[in-house]
């Protein structure tokens, strides 16, 4: 295999990682939306073992900060 196949290989599976990742955080963000400012107060603040995730904390800062809300 020449290294223009392994290179066009790693970009390829690069790509859909990014549209992976794309698609998640679409869901998240439609899935956090319509909730309270309150709620995504506790969401943007929850660090414990077993909160949520990174992404979803970032997302709700996010919503919070587009509302003009400051975490």
């Amino acid at each position: 295999m020449s290294f223009w196949e392994k290179a066009g290989k790693v970009a390829v599976g690069a790509a859909k990682k990014v549209a992976e990742t794309a698609s998640e955080w679409s869901e998240i963000k439609q899935r956090l939306e319509p909730l309270s400012n309150d709620e995504l107060v506790r969401i943007a603040q929850d660090d414990g073992f077993f909160g949520k995730s990174s992404n979803e904390r970032m997302i709700a800062k996010n919503i919070l900060a587009s509302r003009g809300v400051r975490v």
